[in-house]
């Protein structure tokens, strides 16, 4: 998904040859990445034992329920990807705390439209995968924004890879429409971070309402509102991250802003599959951890050297 962005990014370009400081940008997002994700593999392949509990099984449930609820409320019911997700999610928290973020995944699995020749059985079977991943997937990553977007995403790449989905395609946005997206991004994320964390309620929650808000007010606003839309949602995702993680609303407006780059540069990628929102917010939170992580290794460095 990176690669496609950073494609669709250059590919975008309007006239004249690549900057050396986009290559320099595209370099560093990567090293960053890179360093998170080899950080974060190897803490969660020292996990001793794997085993498979009650929660396990019901999370499991809740992810694939999800998956064809949301799909119907977006497709057959016409309220669109966005509003239906937010809604799942939502009222799936209020339901039960317990299995509000698997059934919040399943509904990214849901999300997937008729662009990518999604219909109600193969969402279904992408959401039973998405539960498996969801499962297998429950020491790695944790407290990183855009983890159940990525479990979603590889739910419907695995029914892709038997025919079940087909990705749609589409164009990079103008120059000043990619402008307001990335900047709707950038404010999107720490909001989100700002509802879940310093207001207390929570990571499904906060995104659910940026989501719901976005998905109603955007469209009917915005020329390119559907797509303000989605990139707010997408950015909510990076909002859900821990300080922990993302340690404040300073390192998330750069998450969210690096969310916003990549949803422009994804443009033409795997349109229509769910889970691609949150897989670009999942990519952006590696890289901005990274980033501060390297950041904090190198500044000693630089300090000593100054003081001699």
């Amino acid at each position: 998904m990176c690669g496609a962005a950073a494609a669709g990014l250059a590919g975008g370009t309007v006239g004249g040859p690549e900057l050396p400081i986009g290559a320099a940008i595209f370099a560093v997002a990567a090293v960053s990445l890179g360093y998170t994700a080899a950080r974060e593999t190897r803490d969660a392949l020292r996990t001793d034992g794997f085993g498979v509990t009650r929660v396990d099984l019901g999370n499991a449930t809740a992810v694939a329920v999800a998956a064809p609820v949301t799909y119907a409320l977006s497709v057959r019911v016409g309220v669109g990807a966005v509003v239906a997700s937010a809604l799942v999610g939502l009222c799936a928290h209020l339901l039960t705390e317990t299995y509000g973020a698997p059934a919040y995944c399943g509904s990214f699995v849901g999300m997937a439209t008729p662009a990518a020749d999604a219909d109600l059985a193969s969402v279904a079977a992408a959401g039973l995968a998405a539960a498996v991943a969801f499962v297998a997937a429950k020491r790695a990553f944790n407290g990183f924004g855009g983890k159940l977007g990525t479990t979603a995403f590889v739910g419907c790449l695995s029914v892709a890879a038997l025919g079940g989905l087909t990705p749609g395609t589409g164009t990079v946005p103008d120059p000043a429409v990619a402008a307001g997206l990335v900047a709707a991004a950038a404010v999107a994320a720490p909001v989100t971070f700002l509802v879940s964390v310093r207001l207390g309620h929570g990571p499904v929650v906060a995104s659910a309402v940026v989501g719901l808000v976005a998905g109603v007010v955007c469209p009917p606003l915005f020329a390119a509102g559907d797509a303000v839309a989605a990139v707010a949602f997408c950015a909510s995702f990076a909002g859900m991250a821990t300080p922990e993680r993302i340690p404040g609303p300073g390192a998330m407006l750069l998450a969210g802003g690096t969310a916003g780059v990549g949803f422009v540069g994804a443009a033409p990628y795997v349109v229509g599959f769910g889970g691609k929102l949150g897989t670009i917010a999942f990519a952006a939170c590696l890289v901005t951890a990274g980033a501060l992580s390297l950041g904090r290794q190198v500044a000693p460095v630089g300090g000593d050297a100054v003081t001699g």
